[in-house]
């Protein structure tokens, strides 16, 4: 079993678990009203932390996200008796955009900013970690994208212990680029509600301590799922399909019996709320009571797929399910039973549902009952093909392909070349697309024969969608004019590019981006090897694409399939 030992919340409603379950069950809420933030403006309701609080909480040289990490880690480490400095303990991070609000437009106008990967080895090596860490960046569901590598990884018996931390912090860029999208609520949010007007961003720290164990007691994770719609990378697929897979992936009878409620995405934009609502009546979980905290904590991103489940468990040790903060009338065609008043409860056991920009979706099951091994997948694997792209050259199966253009042209030669299909392609950065030239040469005519259901796909990478995001910052930082561009911003969350493959190539099954200090060719093999191993896909693309430059790029891509 993998059994959650510790956890902390570090928010504006509290620096513990028990002050943010507290505030929450008061029905208290972080988010407020504000008039144009730094250089954005307009009238916006956020959950931020005050100047006061940030400056209490800021640590010397760590970014405001680095410190709010390193708090909610350290607070959690101190109730459990898990040594950070064993080589059988991992740090897996869980973020949308780090610590994003350190970039500059150009390299010498950062503040401290670091690639996510670079700033998450900062981080283990401040805790003592001797290990190395890993960041999971897979848009709003980075939080259970990276409970579930932590699950994988101690399932195999590689670690004894993972600290999972989900983070995302308030800042410009994501504030100019949600506003450019016009799917903020200028007031405080109402998930699932018919008078719901879009989301509000929140901040937030949170943490799971996780260790493999064979003892009964506590709260464990019973299983989770990920997968993608191949549908639309910024609009989810309005059936609910992809959700309502995590779900029916991982849920059996006899699991769906112990289950007291369902703890929604919830992020009340018109989209989401409405595909959530299919989804969890698709999946046979109508009947259950449906709750959701953003009203509390605003859409905390990368941080929402841990603090979530944390108010779950701690409601459900009270016996109570909490109802829908500003909930009171159904807004959503989908059969559910949202929960507008506090209830009791006896269950033990909750499901989380998760989607984000991509097309990524996430399930996962937590339960207090004494549970078996998580289900593993079987199988053995061949390379059916592999691909490297250089500024200079295209390498297909070790044989170089003969190619009339260098540096990004190279790039999009190919595209021309084996792909021309009427996608997005001339409006990515290169990194997207790199990674869509490079991803899709590999798949052509190389998936036919395999469920579309069963194909994965797992990117690793240092600096990811940088070029983006420095482009993103630039259209509102130091400048005369204010002209986000949600084409642009669209861009800068580096797993979108994957929604972009898994479309194209009907890859419905997990799409993860993983981001590393630097490359490390044993890490992916492991992290590939451990996701084979508990998903057991029929076909898998992966591998290592970066880009930190026009002229200076690599991609190195395998596709694996069963035998």
């Amino acid at each position: 079993m993998i059994r959650i030992v510790s956890t902390n919340i570090t928010s504006p409603l509290g620096l513990t678990t028990e002050e943010n379950y507290s505030a929450v069950r008061r029905g208290e809420t972080s988010l407020k009203k504000i008039d144009g933030y730094r250089n954005v403006p307009g009238k916006f309701c956020v959950g931020m932390f005050s100047d006061v609080r940030r400056k209490e909480l800021r640590l010397d040289g760590f970014s405001w996200f680095e410190s709010l990490v390193i708090r909610s880690i350290r607070e959690a480490a101190s109730h459990a008796s898990v040594d950070l400095s064993s080589p059988k303990t991992i740090l897996i991070l869980g973020t949308s955009t780090a610590g994003i609000e350190e970039l500059g437009v150009t390299p010498d106008k950062d503040g401290a900013y670091l690639a996510p990967g670079v700033a998450a080895a900062k981080i283990a090596e401040n805790l003592g970690f001797v290990t190395k860490p890993l960041l999971a960046s897979n848009a709003c569901i980075s939080g259970a994208t990276a409970q579930m590598l932590a699950c994988r990884l101690l399932s195999a018996g590689l670690y004894d212990n993972a600290v999972v931390c989900g983070a995302d912090v308030l800042s410009e860029f994501v504030l100019a680029g949600f506003s450019s999208f016009m799917a903020m609520s200028p007031v405080e949010c109402r998930p699932f509600d018919i008078e719901r007007l879009g989301l509000n961003i929140g901040e937030c720290a949170a943490t799971m301590i996780l260790s493999k164990t064979d003892e009964a007691g506590g709260w464990n994770i019973v299983d989770g799922s990920l997968d993608n719609d191949a549908y639309h990378v910024s609009a989810p697929i309005p059936s609910g399909d992809g959700v309502c897979r995590t779900v029916t992936n991982i849920l059996t009878p006899e699991l769906k019996e112990t289950l007291a409620c369902v703890t929604a995405h919830g992020t009340a934009t018109m989209f989401n709320d409405q595909m959530e609502s299919k989804a969890i009546e698709n999946a046979g979980l109508g009947d259950l009571p449906t709750t959701a905290y953003k009203a509390h904590f605003g859409h905390t991103f990368g941080a929402s797929g841990v603090v979530e489940p944390i108010i779950t468990m701690c409601s459900l040790d009270e016996g109570k399910i909490l109802p829908v903060h500003g909930f009171e009338e159904l807004g959503v065609s989908g059969k559910i039973k949202i929960c507008d008043a506090l209830m009791d409860t006896d269950k033990k056991a909750f499901v989380k549902t998760q989607s984000g920009f991509g097309g990524c979706n996430g399930g996962v099951i937590y339960s207090k009952l004494p549970q078996g091994p998580m289900k593993s997948g079987e199988g053995r694997y061949e390379v059916a093909k592999t691909l490297s792209v250089s500024p200079t050259s295209l390498v297909v199966d070790g044989a170089e392909v003969p190619m009339e253009s260098s540096g990004a042209a190279l790039v999009t030669e190919i595209y021309k070349k084996y792909l021309s299909d009427g996608s997005r392609f001339f409006k990515m950065d290169l990194f997207s697309r790199l990674a869509y030239a490079g991803a899709g040469l590999l798949a052509k005519d190389s998936l036919d024969g395999t469920d579309p259901g069963q194909r994965a796909l797992i990117i690793f990478t240092q600096n990811g969608s940088v070029l983006a995001d420095r482009k993103h910052l630039s259209t509102f930082a130091g400048t005369e004019g204010y002209y986000p561009s949600p084409a642009v911003f669209i861009n800068t969350l580096p797993n979108v590019v994957l929604g972009e493959i898994a479309v194209k190539n009907e890859i419905k099954g997990e799409t993860t981006l993983v981001m590393l200090p630097g490359r490390d060719d044993e890490t992916i093999e492991t992290i590939v090897d451990v996701t084979v191993r508990a998903t057991g896909p029929s076909a898998v693309i992966y591998g290592w694409i970066d880009c930190d430059a026009e002229d200076s790029f690599r991609a190195d891509l395998k596709l694996i399939k069963t035998i």
